[in-house]
């Protein structure tokens, strides 16, 4: 009978332990909801604009024409903007980004917080460098004139180099000692440039800013993954998805060739007479806008 006793009572007991321990976690320890924007380490872009530059190479370095901000057609300087507006809708470019094969240009990706200040150094810190980093996908491709699908899509911007600096605002030229490239190991995408390697095509340019959750950009052997081969797992946890038109309208000619103009007076819907003057226009551009170095 005492032990009945016993046992009825180290029964209760443990009941009571339990009640308090349940009732003490629910008052005292409540569930905290998650902040996203805090816990991924850095606030969301408001604005982010993407500015295309023509150029040259020097060896691997690039190096931009100089702009003449009268030229119409021929423009050296393209900039689209993706920002959001106040109610959460996020206004998108209507005008395309026209190119042209066999030239190279450079792409310089700014973003900006909803106070309008730069925020690309949130991007360049020890934490969370290693675990951004900017692909470049070519997507819906077509045939300009027939609209039917682009064979060779994959073709059309090869060779994208990543041309990240530190620090991250300052331009990269052989004569500032100040200014370094990040290194092939630690890609960012804030800044390359391409080559065009494909004519008379049409597509969206989807770039895309991943922000790793778990490990870093680098594969098993230490190793990026290339700029257009992103890993699939990276694509669950992304900062930026967007798609840039662009058109290819014309191919880099040799020497003074008809078909070019022929080619911008059709894309523009212009005269080749009207062509032929807007280039002339690049030759009067300042030289001191060529001072453009990547």
């Amino acid at each position: 009978m005492k032990t009945n006793n016993l046992l009825r009572t180290l029964m209760f007991a443990i009941m009571a332990l339990i009640f308090v321990g349940i009732t003490s976690c629910n008052d005292d320890d409540p569930v905290k909801p998650t902040n996203e924007t805090e816990d991924k380490g850095h606030e969301d872009w408001a604005k982010v604009t993407f500015t295309f530059r023509l150029g040259h190479l020097h060896g691997s370095n690039f190096h931009g024409n100089p702009i003449n901000e009268n030229a119409k057609y021929f423009r050296n300087l393209q900039e689209v903007t993706f920002e959001y507006d106040s109610k959460g809708n996020l206004q998108t470019p209507t005008d395309p980004v026209r190119l042209i094969k066999d030239e190279y240009y450079a792409l310089e990706i700014t973003y900006y917080n909803k106070k309008g200040e730069r925020m690309n150094s949130t991007f360049t810190t020890p934490e969370m460098a290693p675990i951004h980093q900017h692909f470049f996908l070519t997507k819906d491709a077509k045939d300009l004139n027939s609209d039917k699908p682009f064979e060779n899509a994959g073709n059309i911007i090869t060779g994208y180099t990543y041309r990240d600096t530190d620090p991250e605002n300052k331009m990269y030229t052989r004569h500032d000692e100040t200014v370094k490239l990040r290194g092939k190991k630690d890609p960012i995408g804030l800044k390359g440039y391409f080559k065009v390697s494909e004519k008379y095509a049409k597509f969206n340019l989807n770039v895309i800013l991943v922000h790793i959750g778990k490990g870093t950009k680098l594969d098993k052997n230490g190793n990026p993954y290339p700029y257009n081969e992103p890993n699939l797992i990276f694509l669950s946890s992304q900062d930026l998805n967007v798609k840039i038109p662009i058109r290819v309208y014309a191919e880099r000619p040799e020497d003074y060739s008809d078909k070019f103009f022929e080619d911008a007076a059709n894309e523009f819907n212009i005269t080749v007479e009207e062509a032929i003057a807007d280039y002339k226009l690049l030759y009067d551009a300042d030289f001191e806008s060529g001072k453009y170095w990547m």
